[in-house]
């Protein structure tokens, strides 16, 4: 088998496992707790595909909120959107890193300790926001789908 032909197997089991990662549970205590299964494996091959277009989507999240924003004048205008875009794609590069060390860690345990963080498990091309436009809002419910308190 040719190298082009392995990855591409590699990808389509990274893709199809990366569907049904590990589920959230309440346990005997109450509380919400992340359930390993077989599944969770893909969890470090899936942070570190999706690291290296990081910098890219985070570049072009940093253009989408330069175009949201509503302040008059020609400088935000013209100056905002590069600057958010180089500081999102720089912002993405170190967090890029940040996805392959996790995801390399959770390769080598198995997704056990689910170290590599839950968006980059997720395969994606959709823009990102940058961490540092990122609004600190809080989920309606919790994990495991009850109401939060």
């Amino acid at each position: 088998m040719g190298p082009a032909m392995r990855f591409v197997v590699l990808a389509i089991v990274v893709l199809r496992a990366s569907g049904a990662l590990a589920a959230w549970v309440v346990n005997e205590r109450g509380e919400c707790v992340r359930e390993w299964t077989p599944a969770s494996l893909a969890r470090g091959p899936a942070a570190i595909a999706n690291a290296p277009l990081l910098p890219v989507r985070t570049a072009v999240g940093g253009v989408e909120v330069a175009r949201e924003d509503k302040t008059p004048g020609t400088k935000g205008k013209v100056l905002l959107p590069p600057i958010l875009a180089i500081a999102g794609g720089g912002m993405g590069l170190a967090e890029s890193l940040i996805w392959i060390g996790t995801g390399l860690a959770d390769t080598v345990t198995g997704g056990y300790f689910a170290v590599a963080p839950e968006e980059a498990t997720e395969l994606s091309v959709q823009p990102v926001r940058p961490a540092f436009l990122a609004s600190p809002g809080r989920p309606a419910v919790d994990r495991c789908g009850r109401a939060d308190r």
